[in-house]
């Protein structure tokens, strides 16, 4: 976004997002040159013509746009994640790690974070309550995830019988994952997100869909 169309930004919401920094909406031409960071957030979420940012100033607003902020800063390889329709709605990919049985699977969680954010824990699939506490961050909270693809927790477990399969049956629980992987972890089912940029990056040869 050039600094005519950043210029252009409604000062309402500019005035919102920079509140905290007690930056004016005048001073944007100067903090778009020294905020890059805070321009390409609010140009992406501008972008996108979210409302949330106008109709409330709340401190899970605020908290969240800061997590978005950061992960365009702290990220890592295999894993993106982009706002849906919402500050509250988020999509995040995972590209199974290499050496594990899930490896170059497609792997897409679906993030709704509540009004009490951070103070309640997000609503994620492979999310258990140990995994979250109010200072972890939406980038940390994936990187927990992820790590799991190669040091499962089978004593904080989301399904019993496949911890119990990983104490017990290693062999058979390898087996399975990978087998799994291969038939439902592909890119294969539509996300609301275009992620075949991502995936093409990745070197994974089905971009159109994606598997939840």
């Amino acid at each position: 976004m050039d600094s005519c169309l950043w210029s252009n930004l409604p000062g309402e919401l500019t005035d919102r997002v920079f509140r905290r920094n007690n930056i004016n909406s005048k001073d944007l031409a100067r903090c778009s040159l020294v905020c890059t960071t805070w321009r390409l957030v609010i140009a992406d979420i501008w972008g996108k013509n979210f409302s949330l940012l106008r109709t409330a100033n709340t401190r899970a607003t605020r908290r969240i746009v800061w997590d978005y902020k950061n992960f365009q800063i702290e990220t890592f390889k295999g894993c993106k994640a982009e706002l849906v329709d919402s500050l509250f709605h988020w999509e995040a990919i995972m590209i199974g790690p290499k050496d594990t049985p899930y490896a170059d699977g497609v792997f897409l969680l679906k993030i709704y974070l509540s009004h009490d954010h951070p103070f309640q824990p997000p609503e994620v699939k492979f999310l258990t309550k140990k995994s979250w506490c109010p200072s972890r961050t939406i980038f940390q909270l994936l990187l927990v995830i992820y790590a799991r693809f190669s040091n499962p927790e089978p004593d904080d477990p989301i399904d019993c019988e496949i911890a119990q399969m990983y104490k017990t049956q290693r062999i058979q629980y390898d087996e399975n994952a990978r087998d799994w992987t291969k038939k439902y972890a592909t890119a294969s089912r539509e996300s609301a997100i275009d992620w075949s940029r991502f995936l093409k990056n990745n070197k994974i040869l089905e971009p159109t869909k994606l598997v939840d």
